[in-house]
């Protein structure tokens, strides 16, 4: 990965969003890619505990007819998994990801602060053929689904496979993040046809494997599906900016970590978090900056 932190922060608060190719080197890669497959291939194995967390295609496909009448059924998704929440459970290779330096150094970038913390971490295998995207396709914001005291949140999209058009991309209207945080949190952006947004700023990402795409949980985006005959496997993690708390109920595996806080009490609570693996290689900026690189 370049590091290039004004090119991402210029271009955040231009478009709300950045696309940074290289973002996982090619071991985290494989152990993220190995890791997700493990889950999927010997989920019968899992604990009662960790099976609920996994929500499978067919699923999402009998809740949501109105989507499919006439081209899938529940049966043909078989037991492909759709998602699969608080990813830092089900192994230490994905709690590890928590402290990715190189994810965390655009964070860092485009947050302008250390105080930023982690929210969650989900594994979205889009299983080929019959891998769906959100609301058939259409375009969405975050912010109507998010419980914050403010928004100043980012979700990062790590892929795991190549993504294009034909296996789904995620796509965006460049610039839809520039509304109020009040607009933003209104319930008809949940689910917006395109006949009503200006396409000519439509951005239809396509990248490698190991690309991350960082995007502001205002801007407007959309899933496809993935019928292509390979899986697009992708891992999300959703961060919150300095200052702002939830105000859900519910909490995530590792919820509240900030792992580049200048504060002592904060590190401390890394440290007794998250699974230390010995250090590996790295830029001598970044094993300064972070104990844990993965």
């Amino acid at each position: 990965m370049i590091y290039e932190p004004e090119v991402w922060r210029r271009a955040y608060q231009d478009d709300g969003f950045i696309v940074v190719p290289g973002l996982l080197d090619q071991a985290t890669l494989s152990a993220l890619y190995k890791g997700l497959e493990k889950i999927i291939e010997n989920r019968e194995e899992l604990t009662p505990a960790l099976k609920e967390k996994l929500f499978l295609e067919r699923e999402h496909v009998k809740n949501n007819p109105q989507y499919y009448a006439g081209d899938l059924t529940p049966e043909d998704c078989g037991d492909a998994v759709r998602q699969i929440e608080d990813l830092p459970l089900f192994d230490a290779v994905f709690a590890r990801l928590i402290c990715y330096s190189p994810m965390l150094d655009v964070l860092e970038a485009i947050f302008g602060s250390p105080e930023f913390s982690f929210n969650y971490l989900i594994g979205r295998p889009k299983a080929a053929r019959v891998g769906n995207g959100i609301s058939d396709g259409h375009f969405h914001r975050d912010t109507p689904f998010e419980e914050f005291t403010s928004v100043n949140t980012i979700v990062v999209i790590m892929c795991l496979n190549d993504m294009s058009a034909e296996n789904g991309a995620t796509e965006f209207i460049r610039g839809s993040h520039q509304v109020s945080d009040e607009e933003a949190k209104k319930s008809y952006w949940r689910d917006v046809d395109r006949d009503k947004l200006d396409l000519e700023e439509r951005v239809v990402v396509g990248c490698s494997a190991g690309t991350g795409i960082f995007f502001n949980t205002k801007t407007l985006h959309a899933a496809g599906h993935n019928r292509s005959d390979r899986p697009r496997h992708a891992i999300l993690s959703e961060w919150v900016g300095p200052n702002v708390l939830p105000t859900s109920p519910d909490r995530y595996a590792y919820q509240g970590l900030r792992p580049r806080s200048k504060e002592a009490v904060y590190r401390k609570q890394l440290e007794m978090s998250i699974p230390t693996p010995p250090l590996t290689s790295g830029s001598a900026r970044l094993a300064v900056s972070l104990p844990f690189i993965f």
